[in-house]
């Protein structure tokens, strides 16, 4: 098992790949043995082979105006209903068959006002309880925030009010980034930067991060609403947390895994207490 400064068995890269600066989204599929990519600056989905490496070509190139991708910065395949969801890059959710290729038009489209999505940074299905959960983020400058957890149906299509709302200064959502779902426990785990990028040049050691404000997991409930604060935290100066990007999952090894990008570091939690059963709920958490 990878740990300190290993080097990559594989490195995918080169024209041929069609991979470009600025993707902060990857799925890998272990069904179907693919790695899938959203490409914000081409406005394009990228499937490749699982075994990929060097300048080996995706096999499926999702791309063009039918498709309504603007900007796609993440992504989630549904294994279990053979679809994928797409952040479309100008507040919508976009839903195509697994396998779409070319420029196709999306199956289902989630967007508008009623909606309450405004700028998308993680996406989960849970294909279990038939759950889409976007972690959806409003900049509204200071440590006002109304970041937070929106929850749809699976199946909902246009502008439709989520089922759920995760929200409020209880939940200490600011700055949300990835969110995951454990769908055996309905447990929703997210990365929360809980900071904002400042510059002071007078200062000694000037940097773009407050250090007293460093970054968390959370882990909710997918019943939770409203400013429910979360029933689980990675979080302090042991975590080595700081800014908090990526989140991902080992149930069965009981396993959290994060990415922060102020160290440029993986992190591995073994958190059994997250997996036994769901946490109890909080004081105040609705249902």
């Amino acid at each position: 098992m990878a740990n300190g400064n290993a080097k990559p068995t594989r490195v995918i890269a080169g024209q041929t790949t069609k991979v470009s600066r600025t993707m902060h989204g990857i799925f890998y599929d272990p069904k179907h043995d693919e790695i899938v990519v959203p490409v914000a600056l081409g406005g394009a989905v990228l499937t490749l082979p699982g075994g990929a490496t060097g300048g080996d070509a995706p096999i499926r190139v999702l791309q063009g105006p039918k498709t309504g991708l603007v900007q796609p910065d993440t992504l989630y395949v549904d294994v279990e209903h053979d679809e994928m969801i797409v952040d479309s890059g100008d507040d919508s959710v976009l839903v195509f068959p697994r396998t779409a290729t070319g420029d196709v038009s999306p199956i289902r489209r989630i967007g508008g006002p009623k909606t309450q999505i405004r700028n998308i940074y993680g996406m989960s299905i849970d294909a279990v309880h038939n759950l889409i959960v976007v972690g959806n983020r409003v900049d509204m400058g200071g440590r006002e925030s109304t970041d937070g957890i929106l929850i749809f149906n699976r199946t909902d299509s246009g502008d439709v009010a989520p089922r759920g709302v995760i929200s409020g200064p209880r939940t200490g959502i600011i700055k949300i980034r990835q969110v995951v779902v454990d769908e055996a426990r309905g447990q929703i785990f997210a990365t929360i930067k809980n900071n904002f990028e400042f510059y002071d040049p007078a200062h000694e050691r000037p940097t773009p991060w407050n250090p007293d404000k460093t970054g968390f997991i959370g882990v909710w409930s997918i019943t939770d609403n409203g400013d429910v604060p979360p029933r689980g935290v990675i979080k302090g100066p042991a975590s080595g947390l700081v800014w908090p990007a990526g989140v991902a999952i080992n149930s069965a090894n009981h396993e959290v895994y994060t990415i922060d990008s102020v160290s440029n570091a993986l992190f591995m939690f073994n958190m059994p207490e997250f997996f036994f059963k769901p946490p109890p709920s909080p004081s105040g958490a609705r249902r």
